[in-house]
């Protein structure tokens, strides 16, 4: 059977061409730098020291080809295992000095197990890619006075973690506990496109750590489930983690002959290392077929291999925006080689699973597809519409040999916070917005907005808003036409570490002046086009003396309306002068107006206030003119009062009755 199996696999690998070019390219061996919290609050999150065995997991697991680095941390930082390549020798070492993790520091110094970990950030890491892993329960203390910690985690977050990033470190963090700085935690993560889980107990310790480790360290995986896993004859070497669950005593392991094996076999290739929880399990040289798992297997269980028929994936991004979609590409690879015979894809058959972390529900994509010339397959998964941790599990069959993908990513919270309100006043509806930034994040001062309004009608504006202080953007527009509005917001700019920002938010979507009346407006529509039809049919000529007298009368009724119009539009505009000041102040306004945003940063800004009018050609951006520096600050409906010089309403009628004169 296994020599079968290797003649077609090897068949379709000598058949298969080769191309380098736009393919997924294996993924860089990992460097991974573990840092751990050993503060003395531990003692209470984490109290039979869980952090041990997770560790100690961790260090197992590790490939030869890595490189790694165990660090813990309290007031100091004392390096446990020297970082370098992985080895047999590094994983002892490793086990053993993460059975020494204790809870006994002072003080929770960040900032400098961060920069003791990365001690060579200034040497370029072409060959590995860098990953650091980091636990704590706390938050930035490194001494009492609360000003020096505050200082410290600034530091942290505009010193330190820019310079990470610019080194290509990904920071993953793991904060146990709620009193953990969670947005510190976070911030890194999201900066470096790490991931930040969060372990509300210390029982949850191993599978976070291993969720972590998958995104740090991918390796080339096989399916596993209740009925075990394909070998094919291309695998050299197979590492099966088995979870097992409460008082499951043992777990066997049977090969396609029928052979088992529940502990280390020297003459066979196995070795087994047991704990209370799990089994690894290394097999060198395996037979090729199904293998067995005899036993309770709990989550987490998977298998890893050594193959030269590898699955490569392009790097997905840890961290997307709501309904960001996912692009997949991968290809397979023979010798770092991309496979381009048909024969060998034709037969390719794929799926992609992508579920909420702890939840039950899947949703299943199929991902076949005919054979591309160049052997790199294509699919866009569509984006998620809920915040959260995702996991997506690919599977590809090949027929004769089966391979998987996993990947973590997490639906990201916007660097933004929308706050939307509706002002009511005389019958007129106002809607207001207002954008916070997270200045710990957003480079508010480099960073610009603009505000795209579409009605159902097909009209359509933007106006790019001005920053009202260091944190805020603030505009209202008031709808004249009645339509289905959406309101949308275009951030683009830079984060504090200098990173590019670009992130589109939907602020809003409503009905003006409600859902019922917009409907009934655009319901006419479809009548009057078979009104149109039916007029279009041919019919015998009659003279019509009353059409013509009604089209005299409703131009009399407009050239009224029109006379009306012009004596009531110039007693506003009368009480508008007089009300407001003379000419002088008025030239002062429009001259406000019309002044460039650069122009307006030395003063206090205003917000903005957006005329969608019926008039397409009416795009003025309105608001009050800038107060004086001495004054005091302007509240916003002292700022909607300033809005009011011009008010839209007789904007509206002022253009209306232009066009109809």
């Amino acid at each position: 059977m296994r020599h079968l199996i290797h003649l077609l696999i090897s068949f379709a690998l000598v058949a298969a061409t080769a191309t380098m070019a736009d393919a997924p390219a294996k993924s860089l061996p990992a460097d991974v730098r573990v840092i751990i919290d050993i503060s003395g609050s531990m003692k209470k999150t984490d109290p039979e020291n869980l952090r041990k065995p997770a560790v100690d997991l961790i260090v197992r697991l590790l490939p030869d080809d890595s490189k790694a680095g165990l660090w813990t941390f309290g007031q100091s930082v004392n390096m446990l295992v020297p970082h370098r390549v992985v080895d047999k020798q590094w994983r002892e070492e490793g086990a053993q000095k993460a059975n020494t993790i204790n809870s006994i520091a002072m003080f929770t110094n960040i900032g400098a197990a961060l920069e003791k970990a990365t001690e060579d950030y200034a040497t370029p890491a072409k060959d590995y890619r860098r990953n650091i892993i980091l636990l704590t329960d706390g938050v930035v203390d490194i001494s009492k006075e609360a000003v020096v910690n505050l200082n410290e985690r600034k530091r942290v977050l505009t010193e330190l973690l820019p310079r990470l990033k610019e080194s290509d470190y990904r920071i993953h963090t793991i904060a146990l506990s709620a009193d953990a700085d969670q947005e510190l935690m976070k911030k890194l993560s999201l900066a470096t496109d790490g991931i930040f889980e969060v372990a509300d107990t210390a029982d949850e310790l191993m599978s976070t750590f291993l969720r972590i480790f998958d995104q740090a360290v991918p390796a080339e995986r096989v399916p596993l489930d209740e009925n075990g896993f394909l070998v094919d004859a291309s695998i050299q070497e197979f590492t099966a983690l088995i979870f097992r669950r409460a008082d499951v005593p043992a777990t066997i392991l049977v090969a396609p002959d029928g052979k088992e094996f529940s502990t280390t076999d020297p003459k066979n290739n196995v070795n087994w290392y047991r704990t209370e929880k799990y089994d690894l399990i290394t097999v060198q040289q395996p037979q090729a077929g199904q293998w067995k798992v005899k036993t309770d297997m709990a989550p987490g269980s998977r298998v890893t291999v050594v193959s030269n028929l590898q699955l490569a994936v392009q790097q997905l991004p840890s961290n997307i925006k709501l309904n960001q979609p996912l692009e997949l590409t991968y290809s397979f690879l023979e010798n770092n080689q991309t496979i381009t015979n048909k024969d060998f894809l034709g037969v390719l058959t794929g799926k992609a699973l992508i579920s909420q972390a702890d939840s039950p529900e899947v949703t299943e994509i199929d991902l076949t597809s005919a054979p591309p010339a160049d052997g790199v397959f294509h699919n866009t998964l569509n984006g998620v519409e809920k915040q959260g941790s995702y996991d997506l599990h690919m599977v590809i069959d090949g027929k004769t040999f089966k391979r998987e993908f996993i990947h973590h990513f997490n639906i990201t919270d916007s660097a933004f916070k929308l706050d939307k309100r509706v002002d009511e006043a005389e019958g007129k509806k106002t809607f207001v917005y207002s954008l916070a930034a997270d200045v710990e994040v957003v480079d508010v001062g480099n960073t610009k907005v603009t505000a795209l309004i579409k009605s159902s009608k097909g009209s359509s504006q933007d106006q790019q808003l001005n920053a009202i202080g260091k944190d805020h953007w603030e505009f209202s527009f008031a709808p004249a036409q009645t339509a289905r509005y959406d309101v949308v917001l275009q951030v683009e700019g830079k984060q504090i570490d200098g990173s590019p920002l670009s992130e589109t938010i939907n602020a809003d979507q409503f009905f003006f002046p409600d859902e019922a009346t917009v409907l009934a407006a655009e319901q006419p529509k479809s009548e009057v086009a078979a009104s149109s039809s039916v007029a279009a049919e041919p019919v015998a000529e009659e003279p019509a003396p009353e059409a013509e007298e009604s089209s005299n009368l409703l131009v009399y009724i407009s050239i009224g309306v029109g006379n009306l119009l012009v004596l009531i539009l110039g007693y506003v505009a009368y009480r508008l002068i007089a009300g407001k000041g003379n000419k002088d102040e008025m030239d002062e306004i429009e001259k406000t107006l019309a002044t460039k945003p650069a122009d307006l940063q030395k003063e206090p800004e205003k917000k903005t206030t957006i005329d969608v009018s019926d008039d397409d050609t009416a795009h003025i951006p309105m608001g009050g003119a800038p107060e004086p520096e001495a004054a005091p600050e302007v509240s916003m409906a002292d700022d909607l009062m300033a809005d009011n010089l011009f008010p839209l309403d007789n904007m509206d009628e002022s253009d209306n009755d232009k066009d109809k004169s």
